[in-house]
């Protein structure tokens, strides 16, 4: 982004979208919604522009970014394969938002938008050639290459949520997703619970949380082996919300990426640096 200049980001996701002000890499304030995926596209889309009058309110924007939960990029208006937020498919987010508020804007699809800011500010700085895996609602694999968002033909690059996951019938995106990790937990004797409280259960000592961020950092291992193999990056960061949990699946998910990548991988795989706000900041940072 120009120095000096502010803009808005906006990190939409399925569960949450969350905002901030953004002037020289940095977040000068920031604000969350929550996202309420099975909404009419009309209440989401009010939320979105709540969020961002609340954000710049009082201040001289220069353009807003946003990163989807779709294969998009700086061309892009309409949204399409929106599986996180069915309701949303087909809506055209970047007139809309550009007609409501008579600025530039731009949409990236939000793994690439995260691997941007951790390229920008946090995990990935001086890494030309890498990768940011995030995990939350879904599974998202954002790109650099040669210093520049890899986007493919067609938005396409990256996105390695659809692929099979070994013979289990069920795709990447399910195996790691938070829905793929309650259930594992579950199917493994606990009782119903989000990652917070799961994660909570790990830190106190408990067995049945722990073996089931085990098996879910060797599902997460599988994962960023294949990126490995694919890209060959000089760093992979882990980010999005499940990386709050990242010391009770890290372990595995190591054991796994070096019996399948090798020596090579090692010291190459972190902990993103920025969680939520490497979007935020990557979305503000396409105004390049």
């Amino acid at each position: 982004m120009e120095n000096g200049k502010t803009y808005i980001g906006i990190d939409f996701g399925g569960t949450t979208i969350h905002g901030g002000l953004v002037r020289d890499d940095k977040i000068l304030k920031q604000s969350m919604v929550k996202t309420g995926n099975n909404r009419p596209a009309e209440d989401i889309f009010e939320s979105i522009t709540g969020l961002i009058k609340e954000l710049a309110e009082g201040c001289d924007i220069d353009g807003i970014g946003v990163g989807v939960p779709v294969p998009a990029g700086p061309d892009s208006d309409v949204l399409k394969d929106a599986v996180n937020i069915e309701s949303m498919e087909g809506f055209p987010l970047k007139r809309r938002l550009a007609e409501r508020f008579s600025l530039p804007v731009l949409l990236e699809n939000d793994a690439r938008c995260m691997v941007l800011g951790e390229y920008m500010a946090g995990a990935l700085q001086g890494y030309p050639d890498c990768a940011c895996i995030t995990l939350g609602t879904g599974l998202g694999c954002g790109l650099i290459v040669d210093g520049s968002i890899y986007r493919g033909a067609k938005y396409w690059g990256g996105e390695i949520w659809n692929i099979p996951y070994g013979d289990s019938g069920a795709s990447f995106e399910y195996m790691s997703s938070i829905s793929g990790l309650e259930t594992l937990f579950i199917a493994l004797g606990g009782d119903e619970l989000d990652p917070e409280a799961m994660y909570a259960r790990f830190k106190e000592g408990d067995k049945i949380a722990a073996n089931a961020f085990e098996l879910y950092g060797e599902r997460i291992g599988r994962i960023i082996a294949t990126v490995f193999c694919m890209l060959d990056p000089g760093m992979i960061a882990v980010g999005g919300g499940l990386s709050r949990a990242y010391d009770a699946f890290s372990g595995s998910m190591m054991k796994i990426v070096k019996e399948s990548v090798g020596e090579r991988a090692i010291g190459r795989v972190v902990r993103a640096a920025l969680i939520e706000d490497a979007a935020i900041i990557g979305a503000a940072s396409l105004f390049v």
